[in-house]
């Protein structure tokens, strides 16, 4: 990056931005991999956003300004660099923002994302029932809130889960990662929460 410009690296030298010194491939099948040592030009500064291995660059951030405060660069530089690379933490940002935005236009209240994560049973509560059941947390002003999923075509939906209470909640994200039993999701909720 330089000044408000952006430019990605792609593995070859950049004319006024960075110079490839050294460069070592590793073959190892699907995790191959070349790592490179760059030298930047001056008033360049790097940005490394690399994904989680499952998941998506920003899926942490609840709002355009925890970006801005990570990247240290102003929204027009932020939302330019997210739309392009990552679109589904844009989309999910843009949604965010535009659901505090109607819940403070038409009431008194704020809002707060509520995140619930649950996940990786043991066998005995999955034959329970587990993925079929609702799940739930709190708001700060003590609302209940609750979830559940969707019917998938082989069961329970997480993917694109609903909500059961507050009325006027919205789900924001739904995010799975692998692991034991079905692995573990984190649900984000945008609850509308009355003033203090």
């Amino acid at each position: 990056m330089k000044g408000s410009k952006f430019v990605k690296f792609a593995g070859q030298s950049i004319d006024g931005y960075c110079s490839v010194i050294t460069e070592k491939y590793q073959k190892n099948g699907k995790w191959s991999n070349t790592t490179y040592q760059i030298e930047l030009f001056p008033g360049v500064r790097a940005l490394e956003m690399i994904s989680p291995l499952h998941g998506i660059w920003g899926e942490w951030f609840l709002s355009w300004g925890d970006v801005c405060e990570r990247l240290s660069l102003p929204i027009g530089s932020v939302q330019e660099i997210i739309r392009t690379e990552y679109p589904s933490t844009a989309k999910r940002l843009d949604e965010i923002e535009e659901f505090a935005l109607k819940i403070e236009e038409s009431s008194d209240a704020e809002t707060e994302i509520v995140i619930i994560s649950f996940g990786s049973p043991t066998n005995r509560r999955i034959q329970e029932g587990y993925w079929e059941e609702e799940k739930s947390s709190q708001s700060t002003d003590g609302q209940s809130v609750v979830i559940m999923p969707t019917k998938g075509q082989f069961g329970p939906d997480w993917n694109s889960p609903v909500v059961v209470s507050p009325e006027g909640a919205k789900i924001v994200s739904s995010v799975h990662k692998p692991g034991m039993h079905g692995g573990y999701w984190s649900v984000e909720v945008m609850v509308p929460v009355n003033k203090s």
